[in-house]
Formats: structure tokens, C-alpha cells, sequence
């Protein structure tokens, strides 16, 4: 008996030293500020130094609620803002997110039926941004994270009842990040006008958690987002994944700067109707796309179109790319695009490799598609990944390419167009990209 506790013990003895390993096997990549510690990968504040200025919020917000300029506000996971109820956060104020990934990575979320009225000024910006940032009470910006600092908190989800067009013929959805079990995250409906409140000023840096493989959180989600809602000077740098992503919606955004993202500046899905104008992106060889675009998923509100008007796009490696693809639909126009290589343009077939299938190149021919009085020195692009019974893929021919080329040069697109673009102006004086000189 006493040779078999002897054992059980030296067991137990083993498993707490394993997970005291485990533990600190999780903190040791990760570097905590000034008044934080490192507990199982994540930094939070270190109990015998809380501060009186921070606040942590976490959980379910159901009734009216203000964050105060007066103290930084902290998310401890996801917190949520539920349907009925309204965030109003005040000019000037600071939102940090703990570190974290998965179930564990910290957002910021909107539900549908639920409003957030947060409206910053040049003078007193609201940020959100990540608790490994130094930056303090009363200040813009910190100084010890820069463009290429990604991926530290999550991102902000906002969420509302217009029509989307997602697959099999559905009118709502689960928005990327959130369990299908988890109704918070449920977005689309039919009211086009619907309100989800007002967002200004606000600057949204460092983020793009990973919650599942391959899947990180957007600086900005918006999904379902109604024209009622009011978008405009919005700042989103230094995000892991893409800046602004749109599933389905008729919101306008205006005056939106993405920077030094790591995926796709400006991602359309499920028909959005919307618009971005006198927004821009700037980006190194870490980005992917200024514009990825997909049109309806299904046959269910099929009929929306996006607009992208007034805009700029600058790569700084001169290698920047518009994707025009999964039956897009809408119209590109009166853009400036700087290091832009090619707008490409999607065409699928039957197996025969010879029969189109409707696409974004159908949607091109058919001025359902456009893209007109843009100054880029780029060319139209096709591509294809459809395969024929042998496993090849299908050859775009002479002809398509000529078709789609003539359509575009006849539309005004060229080098030598007279395009004001955005007014970068608008970003002055408060944003990250302005005040640290990348832009």
C-alpha cells in the first residue's frame, strides 16, 4: 500500500511539473509590458500592480454603456455588445486587446440589432490597439510597435440585418471567427437601411488574431452592415490578415486608409452593395491585393453591385494586384493606382474547357463588371482554374484576352488619365500612418 501511494505520488509529482512546463512553454515567446504578466501565452495586468486607469471589460454587454476617455479599457476575449443595446465610447479614448489566439483571441464585437456610436476627432482619435502597446492616456500613438507589429489582439466585428448573398441560397450567416453555436455572430437579413451606428476617427492597429487554421480576424468585419450605419475616417494598420472585409451589405465607407496589411486591403464577399470612396492603401511586399471581390454566392440577392470610387492605391514595391473574381459585380472608377502589376479578371469552364461558366469575366463583357477612367499603367489579366477531365487546366484564348483588353483601354483606363483619387489630406494629424511618417 504504501509502495503504491509512493508511486501515485511521484506520478502526480510529474504531472504538475509537465504542466507547470506547458505553462511556461506558452509564455516563453511572449514578451509582456510594464505592468503586465504572462499567464498561459497571454499578458494581463499583473494584479499586484493594477493600475486605477485601466479597465477590463469581457462577457456580454446588454445595456447601455459608455467607455470613458479617462482611463484605458482593456478586452479580456471576446466581448460582445448584444442586440438592443448601444457601446458609446468617447472621443480620445484608448482600447487595448490581450494577446491571445482561438477561442482566447480578444475582439471587439457588434451583434446585429445591437449599435455602436464611437466618434473620434482629428484631435481625439479613438484607437484600438493591443496591450503591448506603450502608448498612454492623452497620446496618439506609442513608440514601440511599428508597421510590422501584426497580429497581437483580434479586430472589430460589426454586424447587421441587410441582404447578403451567401451559399445555398441563404440570407444570413455566421461571421468568420464566432462558433456556429455562438447566435451573436449571425449577420444579413432584408432591411438594406438598417443602422448600425457611427464609427469616426477611429484608428485600429496591430491586430488579426488567429482563431482557426488559416483563419485570422480583420481589422474591420463588416457583415450585413446596412446604409443606415455611418463609417467614415478610418484607420486600419499593421492587421495579420485583411484590412476591411465586406460580407454582403450596402454600407459607404468613406475615407478609409489601410496600411501595411498582411493580407487583402479591401475584401468584398457575398454581393456587397455598397461603397468605399476617398479611401486608400498603402502597403509593402507583405500585402496581397488592393482589391479582392466576389460577387453573390447564391441566387439570393443577386442583383447588388459595390462601387469603389475616388480611391488610391499605393504599393511601395511595385507589386500590387486588383482581383476581380467569383462573379464580381459592380464598378471600379475614377481611382489612382501607383505600383499596381495587373487587374485580374476570373473566367471558369465546363470540363469541355470550352463552354464558360457564368463568372467575372461574363460579368465583364456584359458591362455588369466595370472597370473605367482609372490612372494605372497596368493591364487586364485573365485567369482560370478550371480543369478539363484529364486534370489540365483550361487555356484562356487569344480571343478573350483581346476582348477584355479592348473593353478596358476604351473604358479611359491608362497612365496618362487625370485622376485625383483620394485626398490623403483627410488622414492627417491622427492617424498611426500619419504621425510615424508611412504615408
Amino acid at each position: 500500500m504504501k509502495k503504491r501511494n509512493l508511486v501515485k505520488k511521484i506520478l502526480m509529482s510529474g504531472a504538475l511539473i509537465l504542466t507547470l512546463a506547458s505553462c511556461q512553454d506558452k509564455c516563453a515567446k511572449t514578451t509582456c509590458p510594464e505592468g503586465y504578466i504572462c499567464d498561459q501565452g497571454k499578458c494581463i495586468l499583473d494584479p499586484d500592480k493594477k493600475k486605477d486607469d485601466v479597465q477590463v471589460v469581457s462577457g456580454r454587454i446588454q445595456t447601455a454603456t459608455t467607455w470613458t476617455a479617462d482611463r484605458i479599457w482593456e478586452l479580456d476575449g471576446k466581448v460582445v455588445v448584444e442586440q438592443g443595446a448601444t457601446l458609446t465610447i468617447e472621443p480620445g479614448t484608448i482600447i487595448k486587446g490581450r494577446t491571445g489566439t482561438g477561442a482566447l483571441a480578444s475582439a471587439l464585437v457588434i451583434a446585429r440589432g445591437a449599435k455602436i456610436e464611437a466618434v473620434g476627432t482629428v484631435e481625439h482619435p479613438i484607437i484600438f490597439t493591443s496591450v503591448l502597446d506603450n502608448i498612454k492616456l492623452g497620446e496618439k500613438t506609442g513608440t514601440n510597435l511599428d508597421e510590422k507589429d501584426r497580429q497581437k489582439w483580434g479586430g472589430v466585428i460589426l454586424l447587421g440585418k441587410a441582404k447578403v448573398s451567401a451559399k445555398i441560397g441563404d440570407t444570413e450567416g455566421q461571421i468568420e471567427g464566432i462558433p456556429a453555436d455562438e447566435d451573436y455572430g449571425r449577420y444579413g437579413g432584408e432591411d438594406d437601411k438598417d443602422n448600425s451606428g457611427t464609427l469616426a476617427y477611429i484608428s485600429i492597429r496591430h491586430g488579426g488574431a488567429l482563431i482557426g487554421e488559416g483563419n485570422e480576424i480583420n481589422g474591420l468585419t463588416l457583415g450585413g452592415v446596412g446604409s443606415g450605419t455611418t463609417i467614415h475616417h478610418i484607420e486600419i494598420v499593421a492587421n495579420l490578415d485583411d484590412g476591411i472585409e465586406c460580407f454582403g451589405g450596402t454600407v459607404t465607407v468613406e475615407h478609409a486608409l489601410v496600411a501595411y496589411q498582411g493580407d487583402d486591403a479591401f475584401d468584398i464577399d457575398q454581393n456587397f452593395a455598397g461603397t468605399f470612396v476617398n479611401s486608400a492603401a498603402i502597403y509593402d511586399n507583405t500585402g496581397d491585393e488592393f482589391l479582392e471581390i466576389d460577387g453573390p454566392e447564391n441566387s439570393t440577392y443577386a442583383e447588388g453591385k459595390f462601387t469603389v470610387e475616388n480611391c488610391t492605391f499605393i504599393s511601395k514595391t511595385g507589386d500590387g494586384s486588383v482581383d476581380l473574381k467569383s462573379k464580381a459585380q459592380g464598378v471600379i472608377t475614377n481611382c489612382k493606382f501607383e505600383g499596381l502589376t495587373r487587374f485580374q479578371l476570373s473566367a471558369k469552364f465546363e470540363e469541355d474547357c470550352t463552354t464558360l461558366k457564368h463568372d467575372a469575366y461574363n460579368n465583364y463583357i456584359d458591362s455588369n463588371l466595370k472597370v473605367t477612367g482609372n490612372k494605372t499603367d497596368a493591364q487586364i489579366y485573365i485567369y482560370t482554374k478550371s480543369q478539363d477531365n484529364n486534370g489540365n487546366t483550361c487555356s484562356i484564348t487569344d480571343e478573350m484576352k483581346g476582348a477584355v483588353q479592348s473593353i478596358f483601354d476604351k473604358a479611359g483606363n491608362g497612365k496618362d488619365i487625370q485622376v485625383e483619387g483620394a485626398d490623403l489630406s483627410a488622414f492627417e494629424g491622427w492617424t498611426w500612418s500619419s504621425i510615424n511618417g508611412k504615408i
